[in-house]
């Protein structure tokens, strides 16, 4: 037998003695406890059936798991400790108060499901009148949320307790292992318990981890390792208990392996018949825990025959009552596929079809005010540096707003490698500059976990070469968090990046990113090109609900000065470009540093007496200005689109195509583009370098022939 169940024989397992009262629990509690068994157990056959019947297109079962769901979640506060789950955990919902019927939404994809509104396969729980977290398909994903949401509650003063459930096959993942880490590292109050059933989805423990228990994983994190048996809800929730009462107390994390079995396959459209024996099933099914359970009741004389037809008849009841409901209940709205991308919308979802695109709402375009907010630098601002207004922006939010961190590798002492944020953990203490190890999901996880709890975290990736490991994070889980949970979660998070090339940093320090996280829907990206929009716009950044990736160019850190605004009032609106340099016989769009060296370009040209051309900073790349530019392109004719990413399927790529769909026939001529060639950008020898990089003067000579064209 492959995966075989542990025998007892302890006087406990025999049922002869009293083992709730010194838990704390009455015999209502264990009754009522075994009712929650029931239900869960009940429902599931009912959507399995369902599933058969084919009015359910989709199941997860929980049978068998219903002892570590339900004993876990019985030693939680209701209302005030916070929980993780996954896919499977139909139990722990249940115990902490979704109804049947709002799980049956979520099975029928109904838009009461108040888990997604239909956005989300059953079982992807959320609900934050339930302080449970959105989930997400992706394993192991939520665990950083989990480490990042207990810090966040410890600098808070809070004494939540988060626990985050997930199977054996997650301790396979390197967000298991990142989070635990940080957890054991900063003592945070959270409880990871993990459903061990011997199987991720088909692979066995034995080629799914090199250690037997998942809880010996614990001593490499400073964290309390326990293994209990899964399908002992009683023991489960001793274990639980205690582990909570400890990280309440600032006593630490705690790992828990309940050792337990999925008695069905993985899901509706799994067959565990093709990787484990019928044997081995029926070995595991005698030790049921709703049986357990049950029998114990039984022999403590807590359950008598009569109570329990009587329970059973009012979960039947409830269970079809719940069926009629949901079935009856409508679908979303056809419509409602194309909100709730961002929390704060500021353009109209691209490509909705036409017979959707007035159902839009909420959009707040961005314009600027009046007043020196986003209207015009003062004349008496100091000049700083681009690297200087970095260190000076996040200064002035920290001071000003305590919900604001830093955390990222080096932040603190070192300052950052580019002195970002210099003297500021001395400023605001190791508890708001938190250096983190370098473990990119983790300080972006971290982040999102963070922001879900009430804080507004800057996350300071050290290159953003090196931001490809936290790719989940950013495009699974923070980007997606707000359409998921059909708007009940938002994540207010910034991840700043220094990015692109012209520093002889080669391969691994020169790359620019922005195509690749402008193409996700749910996450701003943002491009400032001077110190005084950089300052503008990180301070919106910092007010925006949406997760926003904020690039800066390393290049600009110290060879860019300018005037800046003092004080925190200072914004610079998401979404809207800016003209940097007017003129009509050509239009340059682009951003960065190649504001810099278009306006050079541009400036050259006119000297010279070949055109007036206009420049236009995108400063957000998403959601794009796509008005100021196809403005531009109409007022001018002629449309040169420049950036240092690479030439295909960038964002120079879409710009153009922007311009030629909507434009067309105001232009002279075709859309230009001048980027990067498509090689890894980029080479370190400085000859190879200059091959590849675009300057002011390739700029003009792409200007030229635009005008001449």
């Amino acid at each position: 037998m492959s995966y075989a169940p542990t025998e007892r024989t302890d006087l406990s397992a025999l049922h002869l003695q009293d083992r709730h009262t010194p838990l704390g629990l009455s015999g209502d509690d264990v009754v009522a406890m075994w009712r929650t068994i029931l239900l869960t157990r009940r429902l599931d056959q009912k959507i399995w059936a369902l599933n058969r019947m084919g009015k359910a297109p989709f199941a997860v079962s929980c049978q068998g798991h219903e002892g570590a769901q339900i004993g876990s979640a019985w030693a939680l506060r209701e209302g005030q400790d916070v929980v993780c789950p996954y896919y499977r955990d139909t139990g722990v919902m249940i115990a902490l108060g979704m109804t049947a019927r709002e799980i049956l939404e979520a099975v029928f994809a109904r838009e009461a499901d108040p888990n997604s509104g239909g956005r989300q396969m059953p079982n992807h729980w959320g609900s934050a009148r339930l302080r449970v977290i959105t989930g997400s398909s992706p394993i192991a994903t939520h665990i950083p949320h989990a480490a990042g949401i207990a810090l966040a509650a410890r600098m808070r003063g809070e004494d939540t307790v988060v626990v985050c459930y997930f199977g054996d096959g997650a301790a396979s993942k390197g967000d298991f292992h990142e989070a635990m880490n940080f957890a054991g590292i900063h003592n945070l109050p959270l409880v990871a318990i993990c459903e061990n059933n011997g199987y991720a989805i088909s692979v066995p423990l034995a080629r799914e981890s090199a250690v037997e228990n998942i809880a010996e994983h614990a001593h490499q994190y400073r964290c309390m390792g326990m293994i209990v048996d899964g399908n002992d809800p009683l023991d489960v929730f001793a274990a639980v208990r205690g582990a909570v009462s400890r990280a309440r107390k600032g006593e630490g994390p705690s790992l828990i392996e309940c050792k337990t079995y999925r008695y069905l396959s993985h899901t509706s459209d799994d067959d565990d018949r093709t990787y484990r024996t019928p044997q081995e099933v029926e070995a595991w099914r005698k030790k049921d825990p709703f049986q357990r359970l049950k029998q114990y009741l039984i022999e403590q004389r807590l359950l008598s025959e009569a109570h329990e037809a009587e329970l059973e008849s009012e979960v039947t009841a409830e269970i079809e009552e719940a069926v009629k409901g949901a079935e009856a209940s409508a679908p979303p709205e056809p419509a409602a596929a194309f909100r709730k991308v961002f929390a704060r919308p500021l353009r109209p979802v691209a490509g909705v079809p036409a017979e959707y695109a007035a159902s839009q709402e909420g959009i707040a375009p961005p314009a600027s005010a009046a007043g020196g907010n986003g209207a015009g630098v003062p004349a008496d601002a100091p000049v700083r540096t681009f690297i200087d207004t970095v260190r000076e922006t996040i200064r002035g939010a920290l001071a000003a707003d305590d919900r604001v961190f830093v955390l990222g590798e080096d932040v603190g002492n070192r300052g950052g490698v580019f002195k970002a944020t210099d003297g500021l953990v001395t400023e605001f203490g190791e508890h708001r500059v938190l250096d983190m190890p370098l473990a990119e999901s983790a300080i972006v996880g971290v982040a999102i976990g963070a922001a879900l709890h009430g804080l507004r975290p800057i996350a300071e990736i050290q290159f953003a070469d090196f931001i490809h490991p936290a790719f989940d994070q950013l495009v699974s889980e923070a980007a997606r968090i707000h359409y998921r949970s059909n708007g009940d979660f938002c994540v207010p998070m910034v991840v700043r990046a220094p990015y692109g090339g012209g520093v002889h940093g080669a391969l691994y320090h020169s790359q620019s990113v922005e195509s690749l996280f402008a193409h996700v829907p749910g996450l701003k990206v943002v491009i400032p090109s001077t110190p005084s929009d950089l300052k503008g716009l990180l301070l919106a950044s910092l007010d925006d609900p949406d997760p926003v990736l904020f690039l800066e160019h390393k290049k600009m850190y110290r060879a860019i000065k300018g005037p800046v605004p003092e004080g925190v009032e200072w914004r610079v609106p998401i979404g809207l470009a800016e003209i940097a340099r007017p003129g009509a016989d050509a239009t340059i769009v682009t951003y960065g540093l190649q504001r810099h060296l278009a306006v050079e370009a541009a400036d050259r040209l006119a000297a010279e007496g070949c055109g007036d051309i206009e420049v236009v900073d995108l400063r957000t790349i998403s959601p794009l200005d796509r008005d100021m530019v196809i403005a531009s392109a109409c007022r001018t004719g002629r449309v040169l689109v420049v950036s240092e990413d690479n030439h295909s399927f960038s964002v120079a790529a879409e710009v153009a195509a922007v311009v030629a769909e909507a434009a067309f026939y105001d232009l002279d001529a075709p859309v230009m583009r001048l980027a990067t060639a498509d090689v890894p950008a980029m080479p370190y020898a400085p000859a190879l370098e200059g091959a590849v990089l675009i300057t002011a003067d390739r700029i003009a000579d792409a200007a030229r022939r635009l005008l001449q064209a």
